[in-house]
C-alpha cells in the first residue's frame, strides 16, 4: 500500500453487510486499512457469533500501539443494536426524565464493552421539538437545552466506568428539522443567535468532555449568511461549520465525524467520493462510509487522488491521520478487561434499569423530573 492510502484509510470509520468473516470482508479491512468500524444489526446474529466476528476485525486492524475504533449505535429505545441478543435499553427520554442518565450510560457501557468494542455513538445532543417529533421522537433526552446537556454529560460518566468513548450528535442539532437525513437534506431554518442560545447548548457546555462529536447531514442558513440558499451543503461539509464554528469558536478539541456517507443527506449533487473530499476538506476527521465496499473504496480512491494533486489537501490529510493515530494511542484501553458480564448478567441489568426507571416515572408528578 501506499503512504496515502494508508493515510486515507486511517480517516474512514466503515461498516460491511456480512454478518460472519469471509475472504471479501478479510480483502476490504486488509486493502483499506480503516482507522474505525462500525457494527450494525444486520452483523448480529447470535452472541458467539459476533465475539468471534469482532474479535477477527481487531486482529486484522491492531497495530502494536493502537487498537482501531470499534464503534456500536447503542442510545437504548428504538436505536439499540443488541436489544434482541440482550434486552431493550430503556429510550434516552425516559432516562432523562427519570434522572437516570447515569445509570443508562452505565449499562450501555457494560453492554458494548462486553463485546470489545470500545465507542458508543451516543449520546443524542439534539434538543426537542414538536417539528423534529416524528423523526427523532424519544432519541431526544427533551425540550429544554440544558436538561440536554445535563443528561449528556452524565450518559458519558456512565459509558466511562467501562472506559467506552462516547460521541455526541448530530451537531450542530438536528432537533429542529423535519426530515430525516438519512433520505435527504434537512433545512434548520434559525438564525446564528437561537442556534448559538438553543440547539449548540448542549455542544457548547460539554466540548470539553466528549472525545467525539458527528456532524449532521443538514443545511443552517443561519450559520451561514452568505452562501447561496440553493446551494448550501450539509454541515458535514462546510468549513464554516466544522472548522470555524466546533473547533475555533467552540473550541472542541477531540475528533470530527461526520455522519454515514451513503445519507440522502449528503449525497444530494455529489458522489460519495466527492463528499468525503468535502467532508476532510471542511474540517472532519474521520468520515463514516457505513455499508457497501465499493462506496468505501470509492471514498478511499478519491481521498488519494486529490492528496496526489492537491499540496495543501496532502498536508491536511497527513495532519489529520496523525492526530486519529494519536487519539488512539491516548484514548483507547490496551487491554481489554479480564472479565466482562455474561448475557445473563447483562440482561437481568437492562431489566432492572427499565423497571427502576418505570417506577421512578410513575411516581412523577407529570412535570418530569430533571437529571
Amino acid at each position: 500500500m501506499t503512504t496515502l492510502s494508508l493515510r486515507a484509510g486511517q480517516l474512514l470509520w466503515i461498516g460491511f453487510e456480512a454478518d460472519s468473516w469471509d475472504a471479501p470482508l478479510e480483502n476490504l479491512l486488509r486493502e483499506i486499512r480503516p482507522g474505525g468500524v462500525i457494527f450494525f444489526q444486520r452483523n448480529v446474529v447470535e452472541t458467539e457469533q459476533f465475539h468471534t466476528l469482532v474479535r477477527q476485525v481487531t486482529e486484522v486492524l491492531s497495530e502494536a500501539a493502537s487498537p482501531p475504533f470499534l464503534a456500536v449505535d447503542l442510545e437504548g429505545g428504538k436505536v439499540d443494536r443488541f436489544r434482541e441478543l440482550l434486552a431493550p435499553l430503556p429510550p434516552a427520554r425516559d432516562a432523562a426524565r427519570a434522572g437516570m442518565a447515569r445509570e443508562l450510560g452505565r449499562v450501555a457501557g457494560r453492554e458494548v464493552a462486553s463485546f470489545s468494542l470500545n465507542v458508543d455513538f451516543a449520546p443524542v445532543l439534539d434538543v426537542a421539538s414538536p417539528a423534529s417529533e416524528p423523526v427523532l421522537g424519544s432519541r431526544t433526552a427533551g425540550e429544554s437545552p440544558e436538561q440536554v446537556a445535563r443528561f449528556g454529560e452524565e450518559f458519558l460518566a456512565g459509558l466511562a466506568e467501562s472506559g467506552i468513548l462516547g460521541c455526541g450528535k448530530h451537531f450542530p442539532g438536528l432537533g429542529s428539522g423535519c426530515l430525516d437525513s438519512h433520505l435527504a437534506m434537512p433545512r434548520i431554518e434559525k438564525d446564528a443567535a437561537q442556534l448559538w442560545e438553543h440547539d449548540l447548548f448542549p455542544f457548547r457546555a460539554l466540548a470539553s468532555q466528549l472525545p467525539m462529536v458527528m456532524v449532521a447531514h443538514a443545511a443552517y442558513p443561519g450559520l451561514e449568511p452568505s452562501a447561496a440558499s440553493s446551494s448550501l451543503p450539509p454541515a458535514s461539509l462546510s468549513p464554516q461549520i466544522v472548522t470555524d464554528l466546533l473547533k475555533r469558536k467552540i473550541g472542541f478539541g477531540g475528533l470530527a465525524l461526520c455522519d454515514d456517507l451513503e445519507m440522502g443527506g449528503a449525497l444530494e449533487g455529489r458522489t460519495v467520493g466527492e463528499a468525503a473530499v468535502e467532508a476532510l476538506a471542511a474540517g472532519c476527521h474521520m468520515l463514516l462510509v457505513c455499508r457497501f465496499a465499493g462506496n468505501i473504496r470509492a471514498a478511499s480512491e478519491a481521498l488519494v487522488r486529490r492528496a496526489e494533486s492537491d499540496s495543501t489537501f496532502r498536508a491536511r490529510m497527513d495532519r489529520t491521520s496523525q492526530k486519529i493515530m494519536r487519539m488512539r494511542q491516548q484514548l483507547l484501553p490496551k487491554q481489554p478487561p479480564s472479565r466482562h458480564p455474561t448475557g445473563d448478567e447483562l440482561r437481568a441489568e437492562i431489566q432492572a434499569l427499565s423497571a427502576a426507571i418505570r417506577r421512578r416515572l410513575s411516581t412523577d408528578t407529570g412535570k418530569g423530573i430533571e437529571v
